[in-house]
């Protein structure tokens, strides 16, 4: 299969282009990067011995055959060149959060007016480790998930599939800098983040928000960090009022995620760690209780570029394909 990465110098492209190039399926064909164009692919990739030389625009792809497009850019970059995409016969998987809702108006709360609101009845939104998820051979683009919530959907999914009622849930997230894209800004510099924790946006004012309220249904108060590290992220979700225990949560998780080696779940009082996930497609859940206030304490570990990011979009195409889930991933 031919594929071309667009966008593929940021942090999520860079790891798509590692995925694809030991993916025995694939064969990339087209790089493409707003800010290197012309410039060698050996400059960022030195390990790539076969495939395009230097980074193009996308608007060059009009002269290229391909079967596989996963744009990488941000909202509304790549959009408006799905069109000739599709018509050309590409799928799409798209890294941003163009298609991440069916729902245009709440697309339209978090980012603002749709690049390209024709194309949401091609579009279909979900999570690779959903066991329920439906490849519609009518569908033409994959919008994938955000990294929080994917992390959140891990920990969170399993108790609404079992008709748990989730009114309330708050979320604490930490990731690392990469999470805010390689752009250069002087508060990710590693001067001003090293020793340095800091919340930023305001509770409900982060747009992964909105598709963590997709997932319950419900209110969530989510609330987000920078750590001083590159990738990683980590989610401590607070469940008030629950009536489930933590032995019963292991079990719904084992249950839920049965024959996925892409979900790790931890035994009753263990803890994630991000460093156990770096670098990987796994995500590590961990559940404790604390019964004197009646909260139920979920934790949910993965790398925000490979689980939260590139890893689960080759993860959706293993599973479009019908191919194994785990090919080309670690």
């Amino acid at each position: 299969m031919r594929a071309v990465v667009v966008g593929a110098t940021g942090y999520a492209g860079q790891e798509v282009v590692k995925i694809l190039a030991r993916h025995p399926e694939f064969e990339i064909v087209a790089l493409t990067s707003s800010r290197q164009q012309q410039e060698p692919v050996s400059d960022i990739f030195p390990y790539l011995s076969r495939g395009p030389s230097v980074f193009v625009d996308p608007k060059d792809l009009s002269d290229m055959e391909f079967d596989w497009v996963f744009s990488c850019q941000g909202p509304k970059q790549a959009t408006p060149y799905f069109f000739e995409w599709i018509e050309r016969g590409a799928k799409i998987v798209d890294l941003s959060a163009d298609f991440r809702f069916q729902d245009i108006k709440v697309y339209e709360q978090a980012y603002g007016s749709h690049p390209a609101p024709e194309l949401l009845a091609l579009a279909k939104a979900g999570y690779a480790d959903d066991p329920t998820m439906d490849y519609d051979n009518a569908m033409r683009i994959l919008g994938n998930p955000g990294c929080y919530p994917t992390a959140f959907y891990a920990a969170v999914a399993p108790l609404i599939a079992q008709g748990q009622s989730l009114p309330l849930v708050i979320v604490d997230g930490k990731s690392g800098v990469s999470g805010a894209g390689r752009a250069p800004r002087e508060h990710l510099m590693m001067a001003e983040m090293v020793e340095n924790v800091t919340p930023y946006n305001d509770p409900g004012k982060h747009r992964h928000t909105f598709e963590m309220e997709a997932v319950t249904g419900q209110t969530v108060v989510f609330q987000p960090h920078l750590m001083p590290m590159a990738r990683g992220m980590e989610l401590t979700i607070y469940i008030p009022n629950s009536s489930l225990s933590a032995n019963s949560v292991v079990e719904l998780w084992q249950d839920y995620y049965d024959g996925n080696a892409f979900i790790t779940v931890l035994s009753p009082g263990q803890k994630p760690q991000t460093r156990r996930v770096r670098d990987t497609n796994r995500i590590e859940l961990g559940v404790s209780a604390d019964e004197r206030s009646g909260t139920l304490v979920l934790y949910s570990a993965l790398d925000n570029l490979q689980k939260g990011a590139a890893g689960q979009a080759v993860q959706h195409v293993n599973r479009w394909m019908n191919w194994p889930m785990e090919l080309g991933l670690e």
